[in-house]
């Protein structure tokens, strides 16, 4: 075609009209695993000026305030979703409506700093893959503003951008220079891409025999690979094995000490409490809560397992509910010189129970918790503990109607969530019980506190063991601090009590 000035020129000019009809803020086309080659995308006042320079296109784009890796305000994604295919013709030739709007994702606000890392929750369906589209540009938004600063690389899907019948090694070169890598530079890194995925002795076999957790291995493998300014994971990383998901978070560490900015989707509330600075949810296509992780990861349970209500009733409320529930105070925040509080402060005494106030609560009713506590070996309230201290955990509860798979525990969590330790009826090996309306009934758990020093929190409640559904939960309903800590590393979250000898000799048999 460069032979022909007049067809070349008419095609540049097909391309410029295509561009301002249907491309009104990118400049490019998304290419592979959702990988942005240059990365920065948002058309300048001459953004088609390469169309007449024989210069590449590339994605621009400009962010006025530094520091902000993604800025996005009223963004909007809708799809026009058709009867029978042929109505979308016949809209077009009658110019009368044939077609029901659906809204994926409805008035989004979002700023995140560069170096962040941003965890992202929402049910199937509530938009958190269209959002991280629009974000990494496979897809193009249907109103609003959108600023993304810097390269970015996007696991949206396990294989995208993988050809099924090419080789792994083959896969690598091209997802590699989707990713703007020179061959010369793909050679480099490819002995290192399969020994971090750990499938050399798969590498030469056809993409469409791996397996989805090999899948996984070489997709992350290959995206993380350089150094991208923004990184975008789609639930890429549940597939894999718990070690090869060990290495990944390790990954991600070092891309967060790099200041890398990490979107992250995942429904694992303890990958989002554990790993990033603040969270999301997604519900309906809106956002729902946003704040701290760890307080974000309990209304997200509250969202899953809490009373059932439209989902329009609970989008209006959340306001007034994650206020009340505390959602946006710090877990980190300094507890030193810690006093008995007032929940703490009280213990059932001949049968007298007290009720209490609650950070956030939610289940079905059938059960309700009146009374909780933890007591300390001398059988009094306590907040504060000794390492190694034996103590007690309590509840008291009413049966509100009739269960017959009842089951009922506690958990034990640190100050970003994570849960340390976990105990309930079932794994103690008692039956699922069943309880009558009208009983009361008191749950012990008797146990020694070897934690290290640090602040905890416990999550208390019964639920149905049939589907797990929750009839009372009590999140964080008790707070307590450890002291006293000793032989054990400062960064240590448990203490193992832990039998230490150096000894002369080969004193231990090895068995052959």
């Amino acid at each position: 075609m460069d032979d022909i000035p007049f067809l070349n020129q008419s095609f540049q000019l097909l391309c410029l009209v295509l561009a301002r009809r249907t491309l009104p803020r990118w400049t490019g086309t998304p290419v592979g695993m959702g990988f942005s080659p240059t990365g920065q995308h948002h058309f300048t006042g001459r953004r088609l000026d390469s169309l007449y320079e024989n210069q590449s296109l590339v994605w621009r784009r400009v962010v006025t305030e530094a520091g902000i890796a993604i800025r996005a305000i009223g963004l909007c994604k809708a799809y026009h979703c058709y009867k029978h295919p042929v109505d979308a013709l016949l809209e077009l030739v009658m110019r009368r409506q044939r077609h029901d709007r659906f809204i994926a994702l409805d008035n989004v606000n979002l700023e995140v700093r560069q170096g962040e890392i941003i965890g992202i929750l929402g049910r199937n369906g509530a938009g958190k893959s269209t959002l991280l589209k629009l974000i990494a540009g496979t897809l193009e938004r249907s109103s609003g503003d959108l600023d993304v600063h810097g390269r970015i690389t996007a696991i949206l899907e396990l294989g995208t951008g993988f050809h099924m019948d090419y080789t792994g090694r083959e896969n690598i070169y091209m997802g590699g220079l989707c990713l703007g890598m020179s061959r010369c530079e793909i050679d480099e890194k490819l002995e290192d891409i399969i020994q971090f995925s750990e499938l050399s002795d798969f590498i030469d076999r056809p993409f469409k025999t791996y397996s989805t957790g090999m899948q996984a291995r070489l997709t992350f493998s290959t995206a993380t690979s350089i150094d991208p300014d923004i990184m975008i994971v789609d639930e890429a990383l549940s597939v894999g094995d718990a070690r090869f998901q060990l290495k990944c978070f390790n990954r991600l560490q070092q891309m967060r000490e790099r200041q890398t900015t990490i979107l992250l989707v995942s429904h694992d509330t303890n990958t989002i409490t554990s790993l990033c600075d603040r969270a999301m949810i997604l519900e309906s296509g809106r956002v729902y809560a946003e704040g701290n992780p760890k307080r974000i990861s309990v209304a997200y349970q509250n969202l899953l397992f809490g009373s059932s209500k439209t989902k329009k009733d609970m989008l209006i409320e959340r306001a007034g509910d994650l206020k009340n529930s505390g959602i946006d105070k710090d877990p980190d925040s300094n507890t030193e010189n810690a006093q008995p509080d007032k929940k703490n402060s009280k213990q059932p005494r001949n049968g007298t129970v007290v009720s209490s106030e609650t950070k956030l609560r939610y289940g079905s009713g059938e059960a309700r918790l009146l009374d909780w506590g933890l007591l300390n070996d001398q059988g009094n309230d306590c907040n504060v503990i000794t390492s190694g201290t034996a103590c007690r955990l309590y509840m008291i509860l009413r049966i509100m109607a009739d269960l017959d798979d009842m089951s009922v525990g506690f958990a034990i969590k640190d100050r970003r969530g994570s849960v340390l330790w976990g105990v309930t009826n079932i794994t103690q090996k008692y039956p699922p019980y069943q309880a009558r309306s009208g009983e009361t009934l008191t749950i012990v758990a008797d146990c020694t506190m070897w934690l290290a020093d640090g602040d905890y929190f416990v999550t208390l409640g019964v639920a149905h063991l049939d589907g797990g559904d929750k009839i009372d939960f009590v999140e964080d309903a008790i707070e307590f601090k450890i002291i006293g800590t000793s032989g054990i590393f400062t960064t240590s979250i448990i203490n193992l009590q832990t039998n230490f000898r150096i000894m002369d000799g080969n004193a231990i048999k090895i068995k052959k």
